[in-house]
């Protein structure tokens, strides 16, 4: 009876034990296409942003995944519900601080216009935009006031995709296609596309890169912690060096695909 009963005990601590660590793992993911941030390969999402996270949570203790979960929409969608953790890149706007708690910020991302090369128009304001067509891709939000002016006087489509936003430009389906410079660079370059496209000379916007925290995640609670170790790393120029690592691994890893004969297609839609 007594050995029974100890038994119980150790079963019933094993339990226990097993939900603990359980617990300690956390999901990190991010949009597919946002280098050198956050980017899709095979099926976990790489990148400067998924490895800042690994090296805040460190010290806590927890371990971090980043699976591939979608498309950027899908994601969003999941964090809400606090299925996913962590996005390990994020603007910030009023609709997200709803449902994300915000890390401090760690780097800035130019916003910018494409257009097919020689297919350039006048742009020096927002207002410039007003009467031609333009893509964008889904989920994506360019920060609260811009937003809004898109909602209000843009005519805008959302593609799922940046190959297909290129592919719409190229085909001279819409003007112009708002999204990250140094994303759209690199996407650019990967498509084989660079010397087909351009971006007009100024900025829509600069918009700040954040972590978010589900508002439903147990991680919530170490947000404090968390932007402390953000700071020094920032302060120590860790950050620095893991844009510019993450940003030659997917130049490299675009120059290995063109080498073997088997860069990306933009596809005519």
């Amino acid at each position: 009876m007594k050995s029974s009963l100890i038994f119980a005990v150790l079963a019933v601590s094993l339990f226990f034990t097993g939900v603990v660590q359980a617990a300690d793992t956390l999901i990190a993911s991010g949009h597919p296409q946002y280098a050198p941030i956050m980017w899709k390969e095979n099926n976990t999402i790489t990148g400067a942003g998924p490895e800042l996270v690994r090296l805040l949570f460190k010290d806590l203790n927890v371990t971090v995944k980043s699976p591939y979960r979608g498309d950027w929409g899908k994601v969003q969608d999941e964090a809400k519900e606090g299925k996913i953790d962590v996005l390990v890149g994020l603007y910030m706007t009023e609709d997200r601080k709803a449902f994300f708690e915000y890390s401090n910020s760690y780097a800035k991302d130019p916003v910018v216009v494409f257009v097919a090369r020689g297919k350039g128009f006048t742009y020096s304001k927002w207002d410039d935009l007003i009467g031609k067509k333009g893509t964008t891709t889904k989920g994506d939000s360019f920060g609260q006031v811009f937003d809004s002016f898109l909602s209000d006087k843009l005519t805008i489509t959302r593609s799922p995709n940046v190959e297909q936003s290129f592919a719409k430009l190229l085909k001279g389906r819409v003007d112009y296609f708002i999204y990250a410079m140094y994303s759209g660079l690199f996407e650019a370059d990967k498509l084989g596309i660079t010397d087909k496209v351009e971006l007009l000379p100024r900025e829509v916007c600069v918009e700040n890169w954040y972590i978010g925290i589900s508002r439903k995640s147990p991680y919530v609670k170490y947000l404090p912690q968390i932007n402390k170790k953000l700071d020094e790393l920032i302060d120590n120029g860790t950050v620095d060096r893991l844009i510019e690592k993450y940003g030659s691994q997917y130049r490299k890893s675009i120059a290995n695909q063109i080498r073997k004969g088997n860069p990306a297609k933009v596809k005519q839609w």
